[in-house]
């Protein structure tokens, strides 16, 4: 990238990108109540997510999931879980006392702080820290309200 900004392309794809999610207005016809989903959509593309750290999404059955995150080298007291307001979120605190002389430093140890957005009816099943690796267990629970049924006619 030079001094004059970020490339046509780019900013052309960042205008498409951002015209697909805030055009809800196409699907407001046919779907109701669903403003809220497109908000959150939207938040998305307002993402500051890195890549740090490395993490899988893993389905385990139809509605259930796995999140795995690789935190090599973190202490369990050092991690926090938590989800308000359908957020989970997933940061660390640094608390080793570090000094060593390195020649060589590949294995990343700086806090973070990571956000997944839930839907509605997903919630936290099970939270396990096994060998460097922290497994995140979620469920979509289906209220009876949602689920099919047949309606007699009258």
């Amino acid at each position: 990238m030079d001094a004059s900004g970020p490339s046509p392309f780019l900013a052309l794809m960042e205008i498409q990108m951002n015209n697909a999610l805030t055009k809800w207005e196409r699907y407001a016809p046919v779907g109701i109540g669903l403003e809220d989903m497109f908000r959150r959509l939207d938040a998305f593309s307002d993402s500051t997510a890195t890549n740090y750290p490395p993490y899988n999404i893993v389905k385990l059955e139809e509605d259930k999931h796995q999140l795995q995150i690789a935190l090599a080298g973190w202490d369990r007291e050092d991690i926090e879980v938590s989800v308000e307001q359908l957020i989970l979120q997933v940061k660390t605190t640094d608390t080793r006392n570090d000094t060593g002389e390195y020649l060589h430093k590949g294995v990343s140890s700086r806090s973070f702080a990571r956000n997944w957005q839930l839907s509605d009816n997903t919630v936290v099943e099970d939270v396990k820290y096994v060998n460097g690796m922290l497994l995140i267990t979620l469920a979509k629970e289906v209220p009876e309200e949602q689920k099919r049924r047949v309606l007699p006619i009258s």
